[in-house]
């Protein structure tokens, strides 16, 4: 398949629905005590995305960010005790294998699906602070992903702040390094 040849908007709906597969897989199997097909799927996507996408670097930098600050974000909200994932395989202080799985494919949506959002700060702020607490709270609700462990409000308002501010974060730190990386190629 050459993406270079695809209309925009199709690469965009794949990018969407790759990420939709890797996040509901992940929480159903979260759910079910289950930390790995969701591993699985978003190695696929991953591998598909980084094979089709024409801005493979680009995708390859942001995820070099967004995975470690991703597990960062996520172990801050569990050793502070606000929520509290099922399936911790493998250690249950820290962001789980399954949640780094939808980090993993998370990222690579940053730079197309999402790239609208992404590309402003106050967008991605924005995002991040209800986009969290709103995918937190269905993988609470509907899947069993996790486990709220304070009162609900307080709770929310934590998850979107750490997500606001973790997610403008990697956004700077991005953009950062796609600055510097272009003055040395200059």
């Amino acid at each position: 398949m050459n993406t270079a040849k695809m209309p925009v908007w199709s690469w965009t709906v794949l990018n969407v629905l790759g990420f939709q597969a890797v996040w509901l897989v992940s929480v159903i199997g979260a759910g079910h005590g289950l930390w790995w097909p969701g591993l699985v799927v978003a190695v696929l996507f991953a591998v598909l995305t980084l094979a089709f996408t024409p801005e493979r670097n680009r995708d390859l930098r942001t995820l070099s960010i967004a995975l470690p600050l991703g597990f960062l974000m996520d172990s801050i909200l569990v050793q502070s005790q606000s929520l509290q994932f099922a399936s911790p395989y493998p250690l249950p202080g820290l962001a789980p294998v399954w949640i780094m799985a939808l980090w993993l494919g998370f990222a690579l949506t940053l730079n197309h699906s999402l790239r609208s959002i992404y590309a402003k700060a106050l967008p991605t702020f924005l995002f991040g602070l209800l986009g969290g607490p709103i995918a937190y709270g269905i993988a609470t609700m509907r899947f069993e992903a996790m486990s709220v462990q304070g009162g609900t409000l307080e709770c929310a308002l934590w998850i979107g702040l750490v997500w606001g501010i973790g997610l403008s974060v990697i956004r700077w730190l991005d953009l950062r390094s796609t600055s510097t990386e272009k003055g040395q190629t200059a």
